[in-house]
């Protein structure tokens, strides 16, 4: 008898396609399959982190989920906010008052996010005393996103004035007798029930929305100053950052970096976190469906030992590509992805579902591989690009221009076919430097470090996997990213590009076997 997704947990062999999705179909069952073995687990969680930066797909859902199983913080408990839409808009109000500078708002918004949290503490807390009782404001109904939504109203019509500024009421509350009373009550509990607070915030953003920068920037801010006085008293504020927008909130909005952003985790993959995460998954799926095969488990902290036990048997060692070369499969597969967990998911499952069709399952090398990959990556392309549409509006046109374009060209190429674009930029905003700035910052274009002839690689650096921008100037060697390749109906020439940094934890996925 067939088994259900339900008793399988996973409906597909690699996991759903996101944290929201996964949490929907396994329910009760999220914990039993979540994958604790991520090095962000423990570094996000570290009492000195209160940042966590990342890309659409990386996993900054998942975190917040996982804060509330989690064993590492002995005896915590999570409050997750983790519906931007619900409460952004009315801080956005906040924030878009009139007759402030960027810098006020985000103090006066910061204001507002020091109530907020608080509140949320008192609230978790407010059985258990009578004076955190009655600093705390109402009955919670719903989610922590709800309480924080109808927080803000009344805060909105109460304590913020025309100009934008937070009335003294709410200076007075927060320094009352009845509020200092209440948290020094509070921390007699987080000593033994320490509390996570996990703040989650839109993934995509408006650049020119000045407004939701600042509240983003203020919660930044706010974290930080959590973090400095009370995350050594048991209380944890973890607030989440979309990377797209963060480069732009750190260089526009936030003044004091070095003040403020203080040890953030980015959410940044490695091939051996990858290849574990997907395996794994791969690995409980198969214990549940089809018990009688038995796999061969891992030593899940050697990536080798992985890919010889359940990589290679299942994908086959070698791919032969769509120009009839073999490369190994792992680096095949991962150099059509930006390094985030969810790309490789969709690749993985879709190979799995044309396995199943033929019924090949689970035998993937016996499928065209290759041809799915082609076939998938305009997708991935496609979400990475609406993942910036509103930080650049027609994004997805202006891209276009590099259409039929080489897979590998000198940096000035990109001066010349930026010219097609300036119909497509909002007014005053296009220039040869917009454009290659769009395209580095998006992940299209990377920089090539190394070419080599004998074994046909190039190994090239791409802006989301370093700490910095990445310049591309006139004189650089430059190339297309593969998972762009479909999009751009991309020139093929017959090198390998492989989109890895120069780090050691790549060397193996770059020797040619």
């Amino acid at each position: 008898m067939e088994l259900s997704a339900h008793q399988i947990g996973f409906r597909f062999p690699f996991g759903e396609e996101s944290c929201e999705h996964e949490f929907k179909v396994l329910q009760d069952e999220y914990r039993k399959f979540y994958y604790n073995q991520s090095r962000f687990n423990a570094e996000a969680l570290d009492e000195e982190v209160y940042l966590i930066v990342g890309r659409r797909g990386s996993g900054k859902t998942s975190l917040t989920k996982y804060f509330g199983f989690q064993n590492h913080i002995k005896h915590a408990q999570s409050i997750d906010v983790d519906e931007p839409n619900i409460y952004s808009g009315i801080l956005q109000g906040i924030a878009e008052r009139p007759t402030l500078s960027a810098d006020l708002a985000v103090i006066e918004v910061g204001k507002i996010w020091d109530y907020l949290i608080w509140s949320l503490i008192f609230d978790l807390f407010r059985e258990k005393d009578s004076a955190i009782k009655a600093a705390s404001l109402m009955v919670r109904k719903g989610t922590a996103s709800h309480f924080v939504h109808d927080l803000l109203k009344g805060l909105l019509n109460k304590y913020v004035d025309d100009s934008g500024k937070v009335a003294d009421d709410i200076s007075h509350t927060t320094t009352s007798p009845i509020f200092s009373i209440a948290q020094t009550k509070v921390l007699e509990f987080t000593k033994k029930e320490p509390v996570i607070v996990a703040i989650d915030t839109f993934e995509r953003y408006d650049r020119e929305n000045t407004a939701m920068m600042i509240v983003t920037a203020a919660l930044i801010q706010r974290a930080n100053e959590f973090n400095i006085s009370y995350s050594s008293k048991g209380i944890h504020i973890k607030s989440f950052v979309s990377a797209e927008i963060f480069p732009h909130i750190k260089e526009s909005i936030i003044t004091n970096t070095t003040k403020f952003i203080r040890n953030p985790v980015y959410l940044r993959w490695k091939p051996k976190d990858l290849i574990r995460l997907i395996m794994w998954r791969f690995y409980r799926y198969m214990e549940e469906r089809d018990p009688k095969r038995q796999l061969q488990e891992p030593n899940w902290e050697n990536f080798n030992d992985i890919l010889e036990k359940l990589w290679n048997p299942f994908f086959g060692e070698q791919i032969q590509n769509l120009r009839g070369n073999w490369e190994r499969s792992f680096p095949y597969i991962l150099r059509h992805t930006q390094m985030r967990p969810r790309q490789l998911v969709v690749l993985c499952n879709q190979i799995a579902r044309t396995s199943e069709k033929s019924t090949k399952f689970p035998l993937f090398k016996d499928v065209n591989i290759s041809k799915i990959i082609i076939e998938t990556e305009y997708d991935l392309a496609d979400e990475v690009l609406n993942s910036y549409d509103l930080i650049y509006p027609r994004v997805a046109d202006i891209i276009t221009a590099l259409t039929n374009a080489p897979m590998v060209f000198r940096g000035n190429y990109l001066d010349q076919v930026a010219k097609r674009t300036s119909s497509a930029w909002p007014n005053g905003t296009y220039s040869t430097a917009a454009f290659r700035r769009v395209v580095a910052e998006l992940g299209i274009v990377g920089k090539v470090r190394t070419q080599n002839e004998a074994t046909g690689i190039i190994t090239a650096d791409f802006e989301y996997a370093m700490q910095d921008r990445l310049t591309l100037t006139s004189d650089d060697d430059c190339v297309i990213h593969p998972m762009f390749y479909s999009k751009l109906q991309v020139k093929k020439n017959g090198w390998i590009v492989y989109p890895f940094p120069d780090h050691e934890d790549y060397h193996p996925l770059m020797e040619k076997k």
